[in-house]
């Protein structure tokens, strides 16, 4: 199944962003050039598109797997970054699993693997279990 990948412009311009600020920018160099980076940025200064820019870059749109797993501490990230992936219109498939919900929701969203999946831990290591 091939899907229609969007460039880090379109989304760009999808968002409504005319360029990336310098914490984004400084970011991808950071992330391309390293296997491990930190972000520290205050709130509201664009983290999750820094990160995710270059994540999506590196996906497979012919390799139907998952092939990113994104944890976060904490539910409300969890949505956070899911929402703010499907607002990018990359065009990969994308799902976040976490508590307080059930699982056998999760595991309908999840049965088609998502290119991306965000968890919260506890959620991801149930469904290991």
């Amino acid at each position: 199944m091939s899907h229609t990948i969007k460039t880090q412009e379109e989304i760009l311009k999808k968002l409504g962003i005319p360029q990336l600020n310098k914490m984004q920018e400084e970011a991808q160099v950071a992330i391309s050039s390293s296997s491990d980076t930190v972000l520290l940025s205050p709130t509201g200064t664009g983290k999750t598109l820094a990160f995710l820019l270059p994540l999506l870059a590196k996906l497979d749109p012919n390799n139907e797997e998952v092939q990113a797993l994104i944890v976060a501490p904490s539910r409300e990230l969890a949505i956070q970054i899911e929402q703010v992936i499907r607002t990018m219109g990359s065009g990969f498939k994308v799902n976040a699993v976490y508590g307080g919900r059930p699982m056998s929701k999760d595991k309908i969203e999840i049965k088609h693997n998502p290119a991306v999946l965000i968890g919260t831990p506890g959620r991801i290591l149930d469904h290991f279990n």
